[in-house]
C-alpha cells in the first residue's frame, strides 16, 4: 500500500547476489536479458511473465490521493529480477489450480513515497477518503503507522498483489466505487474473488488474519500460501503487501521513474 511503518528498511543491508533459479518443471520461462531503460538488476515485470495480470494504480487517479502519483510515468510493475523470477514462480503454481496474480504496485520512486508523505501532511481534503480511508481522517495516517517516510518497495523487492480467477475476463482500473471494507458487490471491481477488502484499504478489516467471510478468509489464505512458497513475507496489516525475503543484489533506495 502506502508506506507502513512495518515497511521501514531498518536493518535492510543485505550483500548477497543471485544467480535467477528455473523451475524444477521447466515451466518458467528463463529471465529476460537486461530490460532497455532500467538500471542493471531490475526487469519488468511484463516481460518476466505477461500472464500476471497488472492494475497499476498509482500511474492514475484511482488512488487514496485521487491523482497521479510523481514517479509513475507509465503503468508498469518493475522488480529487482530475483524478485520477479519468484513472482513467476508463485504465478505457475497459481495458475495449476486455476487462478491468477494480480499486482497493484511494484518499485516505487522515492519521490512517490515523499509525495505520500506530502500528501499526509497538507491541509488538501481527502476526497478519496469515502472509497479508501472510511474511517480513518488522514491526519491519524502517521499515528496510526499508515504512513511513513520510508518503504521497501523503493528497494524493488516488495509487491502489492491480489488474487484472481484465471479465467475471468481482465477488469480495468476502476474509477469510482463504495467502501473499501463494506459489501462485496460495492466495492472496487478488483476481482472475481472476495478478499475481505478492496486493495489498498485503510481499515481493521485489510489486516490479513482479520475476521472477514469464509470465502474472503480462503482466498487470503491461497494468496499468502503461494507468495511464502516462493519466499515472500506478508505484511500482517494489509492481505496484499510482499516482501520478498530471497537473495537479491545489494540492496539501495532507487528514485528512476516508472516508464
Amino acid at each position: 500500500m502506502r508506506m507502513r511503518r512495518a515497511e521501514s528498511l531498518g536493518a535492510v543491508t543485505a550483500v548477497v547476489s543471485i544467480a535467477a533459479a528455473l523451475s524444477a518443471t521447466g515451466a518458467i520461462a528463463p529471465a529476460v536479458a537486461q530490460s532497455a531503460g532500467l538500471p542493471e538488476g531490475f526487469v519488468r515485470l511484463r516481460e518476466r511473465d505477461p500472464s500476471i495480470r497488472q492494475d497499476m494504480r498509482y500511474a492514475g487517479p484511482f488512488n487514496f490521493t485521487g491523482r497521479r502519483v510523481p514517479g509513475y510515468l507509465a503503468g508498469e510493475c518493475i522488480l529487482l529480477r530475483p524478485v520477479a523470477d519468484a513472482l513467476a514462480r508463485a504465478q505457475a503454481r497459481l495458475l495449476a489450480e486455476g487462478y491468477s496474480l494480480k499486482v497493484y504496485d511494484c518499485y516505487r520512486p522515492e519521490r512517490a513515497v515523499r509525495a505520500f508523505v506530502a500528501w499526509a501532511q497538507s491541509p488538501e481534503p481527502d476526497r478519496m477518503a469515502p472509497i479508501f480511508s472510511p474511517a480513518i481522517h488522514k491526519s491519524q495516517q502517521f499515528a496510526l503507522g499508515y504512513i511513513a517516510k520510508r518503504s521497501r518497495h523503493s528497494l524493488g523487492i516488495a509487491v502489492d498483489v491480489g488474487l484472481v480467477r484465471a479465467d475471468e475476463p481482465d477488469l480495468p482500473t476502476p474509477r469510482e466505487a463504495g467502501p473499501c471494507d463494506g459489501p462485496f458487490a460495492q466495492r472496487a471491481r478488483e476481482s472475481s474473488l472476495d478478499m475481505g477488502t478492496a486493495y489498498d484499504c485503510s481499515a481493521a478489516a485489510s489486516a490479513t488474519a482479520a475476521r472477514v467471510a469464509p470465502a474472503a478468509r480462503a482466498n487470503r489464505d491461497r494468496l499468502v500460501g503461494a507468495l511464502a512458497a516462493e519466499g515472500f513475507r506478508n505484511y500482517r496489516l494489509e492481505w496484499w503487501h510482499f516482501d520478498y525475503g530471497g537473495p537479491t543484489p545489494p540492496l539501495r533506495v532507487w528514485d528512476f521513474p516508472v516508464k
